[in-house]
């Protein structure tokens, strides 16, 4: 699939919002208090959604998208990341408002870190219930955006916050714990995009080619080559360069700087540990969206498929 800009904002953001939300409850329940975390899941929260508007194809069709909560993922995801915005913008007034900052606040920050987690897994679910994208059509892309979005939210919130509080250890070393765990998923993800791609060269060499039917005209002309889901097969040294990446910057760099954070207190490990996620995070999704394989390529291979190298050897 395409990794544009927008929807690679869109899906970070989001993320990254409920990530450092649950970091900010966490560390209220720990008895810290920083109201800076919610401004800045407000902000990532609001960048996800400019490029949601921009990832939009057709602006006028926007205010259905709520039409079909029954059946649609797009429209639960509108309504929950809708929700868990409104939720963080009244975090941020209460926290700034001068009223009563006990309990009720506390109670109110968990709830909104709930519903932000609520929010990222119906996102995930978007993706992991279409059946034709055969990279993402399974759990484990639920269990990579959960987790992603824990280690980016709370990486950043260990950047931005300076060190000193009793709470500080207890978060570096979460994140230690966190970023391993993320690394372990990472390869449980990617394995399945492998298969994936075994998958499709079986599929391309034999009839039928179900469980999946392309329900189309049968033209490889425009529009249908200028669609976000079609995107050239990625070589396969960016394949290993990428992945490289991903788990060199977001899993294990920041599991060694948020450990050496909470021992020593230096606050600059603590932006190393935020800086090295954000960034693998975005090779993390430019992968998870540019490697993905989706069925309509046995039909229109891009070039390189095995059917293609069929065609030419008979020709």
């Amino acid at each position: 699939m395409r990794p544009t800009a927008p929807l690679l904002v869109l899906t970070i953001g989001q993320g990254l919002a409920t990530g450092i939300i649950v970091t900010y409850a966490a560390l209220r329940l720990a008895g810290y208090t920083d109201a800076t975390l919610v401004v800045m899941a407000l902000i990532a929260a609001a960048a996800g959604g400019v490029g949601s508007f921009f990832h939009m194809h057709r602006l006028k069709a926007a205010r259905y998208v709520l039409r079909r909560l029954k059946t649609s993922w797009l429209s639960r995801e509108a309504l929950t990341t809708g929700l868990f915005g409104g939720a963080l913008a009244i975090l941020l007034v209460w926290s700034y408002g001068g009223f009563p900052s006990g309990a009720a606040l506390t109670v109110f920050s968990v709830l909104t870190a709930a519903l932000g987690l609520v929010a990222v897994w119906v996102t995930a679910m978007l993706y992991a219930t279409i059946r034709a994208m055969l990279s993402w059509n399974t759990p484990r892309t639920v269990v990579a955006f959960l987790i992603v979005s824990l280690l980016s939210g709370s990486t950043t919130a260990l950047a931005v916050r300076p060190m000193g509080h009793h709470a500080d250890t207890g978060l570096g070393l979460a994140i230690m714990v966190v970023a391993l765990a993320t690394g372990a998923v990472k390869l449980w993800q990617l394995q399945y995009f492998r298969r994936a791609r075994e998958r499709l060269g079986q599929d391309e060499t034999s009839l039928p080619f179900s469980p999946y039917r392309l329900h189309d005209t049968g033209t490889s002309k425009p529009p249908y080559r200028v669609q976000t889901q079609v995107w050239p097969t990625i070589a396969a040294r960016t394949r290993r360069n990428g992945l490289a990446l991903v788990l060199i910057l977001q899993c294990a760099a920041p599991a060694v700087f948020a450990a050496i954070a909470a021992f020593s207190g230096g606050w600059l490990w603590g932006i190393a540990a935020g800086a090295s996620a954000l960034v693998g995070t975005i090779a993390d999704r430019w992968l998870f969206f540019a490697d993905a394989v989706h069925s309509s390529l046995v039909f229109f291979p891009d070039g390189a498929g095995p059917l293609n190298q069929a065609r030419r050897i008979s020709g």
